[in-house]
């Protein structure tokens, strides 16, 4: 996935089908303006963090865009082709809360080992914070926060498993909400 070249020459039906949520007309059309504005046809996390820094100029996008980067990145390349770009802008904006909640958790799982540690909340939600905190107002003690997250489901731990996850979605966690940025 990672290593085909995207342009909007190169996209069949199935594989729009298969990995997105849009209809073909769209993703033809959004790949020949990524292809325009990516020429090589891949996205770099420089370039990523630039974007960032349009919508976030009071802000350091550094540490939150290479954790997007790295989510986005599934072939694991170092660049971010087309198709990846789709298929997570496909799961956060029409995907199923199911979908949705299985790519925060990837978001989240900074090592890949299948649990959100303390820790690895921590990293995610102050780089979301260095980013947005100067924009808005956010008086936020992310260390309690997250403690107040895992005594919410008396885990003791110190890991998030995916079904915590989809628990605490379910439940309506106002701290939660707060972690998922993408979510519902």
């Amino acid at each position: 996935m990672g290593t085909v070249h995207s342009t909007g020459e190169n996209f069949d039906e199935e594989s729009i089908r298969k990995f997105s949520h849009f209809d073909s007309e769209d993703v033809r059309r959004w790949s020949i303006s990524f292809q325009k504005a990516f020429p090589t046809g891949y996205l770099s996390q420089s370039d990523l963090e630039k974007l960032f820094l349009t919508f976030f100029p009071f802000g350091s996008p550094k540490k939150f865009t290479a954790i997007l980067f790295t989510t986005i990145n599934i072939s694991g390349t170092e660049m971010i082709d087309f198709h990846e770009l789709l298929i997570s802008f496909s799961i956060l904006t029409k995907g199923s809360s199911f979908e949705k909640l299985r790519w925060m958790f990837r978001f989240y799982d900074r090592d890949n080992d299948g649990v959100v540690s303390k820790e690895e909340m921590r990293i995610v939600a102050q780089a979301v914070y260095d980013m947005v905190g100067s924009t808005f107002d956010l008086n936020l003690d992310i260390k309690e926060m997250i403690d107040l997250i895992f005594l919410e489901l008396e885990n003791e731990s110190g890991f998030l498993t995916f079904d915590d996850f989809k628990s605490l979605s379910e439940k309506k966690s106002k701290l939660f909400k707060m972690l998922t940025i993408f979510g519902d």
